[in-house]
């Protein structure tokens, strides 16, 4: 718990800190460069990450079967997996360069109406493709960091190498306006940290190289295939689904619009790589939990959790809709930059029911039911690319945006079933009834503060818009104090945060 603990800490702290230097970038790429950079920035950096499906599983069934070696100090087998790891990664690298150099000459058709000239977009990606197969050169060393809870000692390394990247592209646009010189410095700064690493693992785990060549058992290869089997179509789907809008944007409107929304998903996204790395803090508790197998404290805890979620979820999302906007035309960028209403509503939409299931996920996560959990993402894969196609010719951006909220509700509504009813034995009544409360109120604030808006918020002022971060801030959470003050649910949240710290029982008396 003290390495989970140690570990979120500096992932949190880093992401605030790379949150800042990034806002700083990407103001300084949109009013140097132009949109149109950040939209092909963004586009590329999504084929890139689709092409990376090959590695999809192999991280998650090594990393796991490195526990139990490192656990039992088994230094032969610890060294064999790193061996099968680093092949596979070579293997990995290989067919990425390939792909990307096939690729290569039909980049531009995903880069619709874009004033850029063959040469250029054909350079930029290949750099990002050179970017990407070096990191996996090298990245299979750091499984074993992170199988061994020392995740903070990457995070130090990834937290300096990516505010020197930051840095650099501040500086050279500034000064030059030259990306290609930004990105090349980029792949130097990320060579030199994947060499520290490197470096560092072979110091600290001198055994690696005296059994550089020791077998693996055959059992084990054979479990590690049939995990990732089970793994592989899952975080295919996953990544379809996260990775298809900014193509779809791109390819069927333009990349120009594509870069203002690349603006609106920073924000978005930097809400969720936190919230995200909150849930990753809570998750080997949760997985302890479900060994016991006692449902009616999994329940609670479900219930407790996404609680929890909720607060955060309806404070960030009545955020987004209120100073989205602001912050982009009068703080950030300026008015050149604003997207219609309809978006910012739709992507505060997606984060909140992203965030609001994470809890469901997390836990469907632990249970085993992973053919369950695989057909169930293959299926909202599916459903976010037919609707986002669908929509995106009559209502563009915010088209597809609601295929990928309807994707995330589909989710949140099956997962409820499997996990709930299914894999608890619970009535799903009561669970429903806490997320129908959770909507209706996350509506309810989001009026009140709309109102203060339309009447008092002067976009000329900057301490108007500080007074409306304070009404962000106070009425959503103001209303669920207000709320939920002595319910179950939140008085149960801090006896839970002691749970995690204290490992006590706080799961005892219900609503």
């Amino acid at each position: 718990m003290k390495n989970a603990f140690r570990n979120s800490f500096f992932v949190i702290v880093s992401q605030v800190i790379l949150i800042v230097f990034g806002f700083f970038s990407q103001r300084v790429m949109n009013l140097r460069m132009g949109e149109e950079l950040v939209g092909m920035n963004s586009v590329i950096a999504n084929i890139l990450a689709l092409m990376s499906v090959t590695e999809l599983g192999v991280s998650t069934a090594v990393v796991f079967h490195l526990y139990e070696a490192l656990d039992s100090k088994d230094e032969k087998k610890i060294a064999a997996l790193i061996n099968l790891y680093r092949k596979a990664y070579y293997v990995f690298a290989a067919v990425i360069a390939a792909l990307g150099l096939c690729i290569l000459p039909f980049v531009h058709i995903f880069l619709k109406k874009n004033s850029f000239t063959l040469p250029y977009i054909r350079t930029v990606f290949l750099l990002w493709l050179i970017r990407t197969v070096v990191s996996y050169l090298f990245s299979y060393k750091r499984s074993i960091i992170i199988a061994d809870q020392k995740e903070y000692v990457i995070t130090i390394g990834l937290l300096l190498a990516n505010a020197t990247n930051y840095m650099i592209i501040i500086v050279i646009l500034e000064v030059y306006r030259d990306f290609v010189l930004a990105l090349s410095l980029n792949i130097l700064v990320e060579c030199i940290l994947n060499l520290w690493i490197s470096g560092y693992v072979n110091k600290k785990y001198t055994y690696l190289k005296t059994y550089r060549k020791h077998p693996l058992d055959k059992g084990i290869i054979q479990k590690i295939v049939d995990d990732i089997k089970n793994i592989f179509i899952t975080k295919l789907s996953l990544k379809l689904l996260v990775s298809t809008d900014n193509l779809i944007i791109s390819s069927f409107i333009s990349v120009g619009i594509m870069g203002l929304y690349s603006n609106y998903c920073m924000i978005t996204q930097s809400l969720i790589n936190i919230v995200t790395a909150l849930s990753a803090t809570i998750q080997p508790t949760i997985g302890n939990m479900f060994i016991e197998k006692n449902h009616e404290k999994n329940f609670n805890v479900l219930r407790q959790l996404t609680f929890v979620f909720y607060v955060i979820a309806s404070f960030s999302t009545v955020s987004l809709i209120t100073l989205m906007t602001p912050f982009v035309a009068d703080v950030w960028l300026n008015p050149s930059y604003t997207l219609d209403s309809s978006i910012i509503v739709c992507s505060a939409t997606s984060f909140f029911v992203q965030t609001l299931g994470l809890p469901l996920m997390m836990m469907l996560g632990v249970t085993g039911l992973f053919k369950k959990e695989r057909n169930l993402c293959v299926a909202v894969a599916l459903v976010n690319l037919v609707v986002s196609l669908a929509l995106v010719q009559y209502i563009g951006v915010a088209g597809v945006i609601i295929g990928t909220i309807l994707s995330y509700t589909i989710q949140m509504i099956i997962c409820i079933k499997l996990l709930v009813k299914g894999y608890m034995q619970k009535s799903i009544g009561v669970f429903v009834g806490d997320v129908l409360q959770y909507v209706a109120l996350t509506i309810g604030e989001l009026l009140l503060v709309t109102l203060y808006k339309l009447h008092f918020y002067d976009s000329q002022s900057i301490i108007s818009f500080a007074l409306l971060m304070a009404v962000c801030v106070v009425v959503p959470n103001g209303v669920n104090l207000l709320v939920y003050h002595r319910s179950w649910r939140f008085q149960s949240v801090w006896r839970m945060i002691k749970n995690m710290v204290q490992k006590q029982d706080v799961t005892e008396g219900k609503e």
